[in-house]
């Protein structure tokens, strides 16, 4: 039988029934140890892997960097007494991208008890940083969960996430189908599922950097202790070099370019020294170069040490095989590595610090690869499309805060990719530029990977460890897919060393500092600790193409997120500069602003006239107020070309951090192409993204609202149906900020005539009622519900004639003196607070000044600000609530002829709810903000007071709130479910009236209602991925 790569999953179940029969028509045959593995891959594997949908081979003619499968040459290796495959039998990818391996044994071998086969698939995805592996001879087919560290002397079952007997492949087809068809694999199920660690697995990545971590420490402390001389940066200079050196030799010995285990054969510093010094003359490329670093080779370094570093790099102490290690993910690995470094405690100690910046954002996060790849892909592929081999040569690609070089590794894979595919296009049969494999792939020779990566890539990080790991990282990937053949090849050819200098590619420096800087400081020219500090970049004279060529065609990364108040802890020296005329960052007159605005901003400026951006970025820029500086100078020096928003699903591990890509393009373009991704992996796992078109020109410095057109069309026409923003009717404020919630804001448990009691840090407090005000405090309410206070807070002021004045210390010991004494017992941790809005604050005053007489005798509308729908109530009982500018309360006042139930009514309308939403900052758990810059807006339908028709209008609505407010509340107090259920339905009824009524107001039809309420972008539940 002829089997087919299936496209359903009917049709996977119907032909695994056919190769389930043919298997066991001749299973006592295909048992014995003479039926080899090779045969059963033919037989059986191959039309497994088919079965499930798999194009083993590349029937869609697939180019060889998008192949779904990767089989591996047949080649036995002697290891330990045993043999052993090289490589894993087959690769299984999507869109290029390695998703699980399958190795394949001869059905003769029982792999219910042999742990060999187990620990060698286990070995490969662990290493591979996978979520599984499959081991198979079609009799068993075991899946390994590879988040486990494997051990060659663990059982076969150990890690093993399931089993299944090809007599129950088809009563357990679901699963099956689930965990290896390429329809689930695309759809980003084992990424989601296996991407989650416990505290019992120890994936490659944390096992790697917390040994790389030790060493480190180990290193540094035998070096303090035996050398003199040091300092901080001379430590962690010699230490990172040392480090870089010994892992590229191990990556090189399981690539076949080194002999294997040289490293394990050293047995003291000397010899080593003897290994870099060769390794010089050999790779070059400055990784092995003893000028620069004057230190290595004069200090004494403890040999034990090193043995036991070496011996941790090898099986037995560790499961190592770098062949199948991704370099991304070592990149990654040493980002998170550069988040700390030695510190020299006294002469003979030293200490692993973190960086302050990264001990503000809780530890660096890497930007995963399929992020990364997204961004390089959709970023790039416009800008090659229609380019020839010589234009493409021309292109100067950089991250200007390249880190650990994450991205210029992929810039490089996709270089790589164009480049092979366009020799192969233009029948370039050179074998000094590429040679054919085989099996029938192409690869370019390491002269054109040269070609690549010093004339096409550049990066730029103030970090001197990022860049050195930068350059580390790359030229590990430059040695991809070359083994000692041809490496000695490549030497004897061109009588030059292997690895080229990539010092004119990534520098260190500030890409945010220029020498304008010496402008706006004169005297920094003479402050050497401080120019250590700023390291300011001339571009140009780093850079000279940028004279020439106008700039780089393509930057692309992930900037840092930090907002103006950690620049200011941080970065003093820099943020006067940064808001300085001198600077040029128009993005840094904002009120607020954060890092990522300046990198955009010059980013932009460092472009040609044809370049193009590709930043992943928080999205709450498009459309807060102090975004709005960044988005005019966005719009007006480029164009928007792609965004890809994620709402509130989750890009970054272990962090609420709400982003979207960004792609800008200097030249000017007519659409902007916009995608909201609701479930990361399998949206951008399948390749291809389906955009929806939005007009440039409507995107300036206001807000940028991204909804249907349909939806945009009944918003405009609510806007222009003679409305009036809600600002110029009513103030919308915010609560009072004591700036010592907890102290002053209390739940009574018992109270008497005159005073309150309640508990706080497990001692009794009784205190005078008169001091206090009735509060909201963490407490939910609906839409039209009726709130009654559920705390009281201590308001230690007089209000008299629309001002509030503070206590005299005389006065409130006098006639309270149960609440002075309470507060005295926080006197000092409220004299710590920040106290504003007077020139001689009393330490038991409140930290702000806002909103303390807004709430006396002023009836008022009360939300939530982070709600998922709308919740506005009526109050008119002088409730109090604290609370800036992000809640949790927020409160309307109108002192107009319009009723604050007229507007309640509008508010509380669909169609304004969706307003709303379209422009509010989003947060996980569906909630979106109703902030007072979302909500002041919304277009109040003008009433003119003077017209009784228009009157009418206004008093109907105003009628059918009050109903409302009176049901809701005749329903909360009822607790028979019939009773409910009647007050439920005059509810819905009289909702449904406002809605019509509301309708009328702004001449909106039943149809147009409709489109909004069923516009998925506005009224499906926020993506959370």
């Amino acid at each position: 039988m002829a089997y087919k790569v299936t496209n359903t999953k009917d049709e996977s179940l119907e032909q695994l029934k056919a190769l389930i029969s043919a298997f066991e028509k001749e299973y006592a045959i295909y048992k014995t140890p003479k039926y080899s593995e090779a045969q059963l891959r033919i037989d059986f594997l191959n039309p497994l892997l088919k079965t499930f949908g798999w194009d083993v081979d590349n029937e869609l003619t697939k180019s060889q960097f998008l192949r779904d499968v990767i089989q591996e040459e047949s080649i036995d290796v002697e290891e330990e007494d045993s043999v052993t495959k090289k490589n894993p039998d087959y690769t299984l990818r999507i869109q290029g991208t390695r998703k699980l391996f399958v190795e394949a044994k001869k059905v003769s071998i029982d792999l219910d008890k042999s742990n060999k086969p187990a620990f060698q698939t286990r070995r490969y995805g662990w290493n591979a940083n996978l979520g599984i592996s499959i081991l198979t001879n079609f009799e068993t087919l075991a899946v390994y969960d590879c988040r486990h560290k494997p051990n060659a002397e663990d059982a076969a079952s150990v890690a093993r996430y399931q089993t299944f007997h090809f007599t129950h492949f088809l009563e357990r087809f679901d699963e099956l189908y689930q965990l290896l068809s390429f329809q689930s694999v695309a759809s980003g199920y084992i990424d989601e599922y296996f991407a989650v660690t416990h505290k019992d697995t120890t994936t490659f990545d944390d096992y790697f950097l917390k040994q790389i971590e030790n060493w480190r420490l180990t290193l540094a402390s035998d070096v303090i202790a035996n050398n003199d001389g040091f300092n901080n940066e001379d430590i962690n200079f010699l230490i990172q070099r040392l480090l870089n050196r010994i892992v590229f030799l191990r990556i090189c010995e399981d690539r076949e370019i080194e002999k294997f285990e040289t490293l394990k054969s050293i047995k003291n510093y000397d010899e080593l020294k003897q290994l870099f010094i060769y390794s010089d003359k050999k790779y070059n490329s400055g990784l092995f170069d003893f000028i620069e670093d004057n230190f290595s080779l004069n200090i004494n370094l403890k040999s034990e040490i090193l043995i036991d570093i070496f011996n941790e790099l090898y099986y037995p102490q560790s499961p190592y095989d770098f062949s199948v290690v991704d370099p991304t993910i070592l990149s990654q690995i040493y980002e998170r590595y550069l988040g700390s470094k030695i510190a020299i405690v006294n002469d003979r100690q030293i200490s692993i610090v973190e960086e302050p910046e990264v001990a503000a954002s809780s530890g660096v996060v890497p930007t995963p690869k399929l992020i990364v790849q997204n961004i390089v892909k959709e970023t790039l592929a416009p800008l090659f499309e229609g380019k020839n081999l010589e234009q493409m040569q021309q292109l100067k690609l950089a991250d200007i805060c390249c880190g650990s070089g994450t991205f210029l590794i992929s810039i490089y894979d996709f270089i790589f990719e164009k480049y092979t595919l366009e020799f192969v296009v233009a029948g370039i049969t050179d074998s000094e530029i590429i040679n054919q494999v085989f099996d029938g792939s192409y690869q370019l020779t390491l002269k054109a990977k040269h070609q690549i990566l010093t004339s096409n890539i550049f990066g730029v990080d103030i970090n001197p460890y990022a860049v050195e790991v930068s350059k580390f990282s790359l030229l590990l990937k430059l040695l991809e897919g070359e083994n000692s053949g041809s490496i000695e090849n490549y030497l004897a050819k061109h009588k030059q060393k292997v690895l080229p200098s990539l010092d004119d590619n990534i520098k260190c420096g500030n890409s945010l500092v220029d020498d304008s800087y010496f402008k706006f400081q004169p005297e920094a020219i003479d402050d050497d600790e401080l120019l250590f500090k700023l390291k300011p970049f001339n571009w140009k004279k780093e850079f000279n193409f940028l004279e020439t060529q106008n700039g780089f065609d393509a930057i692309l990364g992930n900037p840092p997120y930090v907002r103006i108040q950690n620049i200011i802890k941080f970065s003093a020296e820099e943020i006067k500069f940064f808001q300085s005329d001198v600077s040029g960052y128009t993005v840094a007159e904002a009120e607020t602003f954060d890092k990522y605005y300046l990198f955009i901003q010059r980013a932009i400026n460092l472009l040609n006239e044809n370049g193009v951006l590709g930043y992943i970025v928080p999205h709450k820029f498009f459309i807060v107020k102090g975004g709005k500086a960044l988005r005019a100078f966005i719009t007006s020096h480029s164009s928007i070309f792609k965004i890809i928003h994620f709402g509130v699903a989750q890009v970054f591990p272990n962090r609420s951090t709400y982003t979207a890509i960004l792609i800008l393009d200097k030249r000017k373009s007519e659409q902007i192409s916009f995608k909201r991704i609701k479930r990361i992996a399998a949206e951008l796992t399948a390749g291809s993204i389906t955009y929806d078109s939005y007009n440039s020109a409507a995107y300036t410095e206001q807000p940028w609202l991204f909804v249907s057109k349909s939806s945009q069309a009944v918003f405009d026409k609510a806007k222009n149906a003679n409305a009036i923003s809600l600002r110029s009717i009513a103030e919308i404020a915010v609560g009072l900020q004591t700036s010592a919630d907890k102290i002053y804001i209390f739940k009574p448990d018992e109270e008497t005539e005159t005073t309150y009691r309640f508990r706080y840090k497990n001692a009794t407090y009784e205190i005078e009622k008169a001091i206090c005000k009735p509060c909201l405090y963490d407490l939910s309410f609906g839409l039209f519900d009726t709130v009654k206070p559920n705390a009281q807070m201590i308001f230690p002021y007089i209000i008299q004639a629309d001002k509030a004045e503070v206590f005299s210390e005389e006065y409130f010991q006098e006639n309270f003196p149960m609440a002075w004494a309470y507060l005295n017992n926080f006197k000092d941790e409220l004299s710590k607070r920040s106290i504003n809005g007077s020139k001689k604050p009393k330490w038991y005053q409140f930290g702000r000044s806002q909103s303390l007489t807004r709430f006396h005798d002023n009836k008022k509308l009360i939300w939530s600000v982070l709600s998922t729908k709308s919740g506005y109530v009526f109050d008119e009982n002088n409730l109090q609530f604290t609370g800036g500018g992000n809640g949790p309360y927020y409160s309307l006042f109108t002192s107009s002829n319009y009723s604050l139930y007229y507007i309640l009514g509008i508010l509380s309308h669909p169609i304004f709810e969706a307003l709303v939403k379209s422009g509010a900052s989003e947060f996980r758990g569906s909630y979106y903000s109703h902030g007072k810059q979302f909500i002041e807006n919304l277009p109040i339908k003008k009433i003119d007071f003077t017209n009784a028709e228009e009157v009418k209008f206004h008093n109907e609505i105003v009628k059918t709130v009050k109903s409302l407010i009176a049901t809701k509340a005749t329903y909360n107090g009822i607790y028979i479910a019939a009773k409910k259920k009647v007050m439920q339905n005059k509810m819905d009824l009289l909702f449904n009236i406002l809605v019509d009524q509301v309708n009328s107001l702004y001449g909106i039809t039943n149809d147009e209602l409709n489109t909004v309420l069923n516009d998925e972008e506005l009224n499906n539940e926020l993506n959370e991925d």
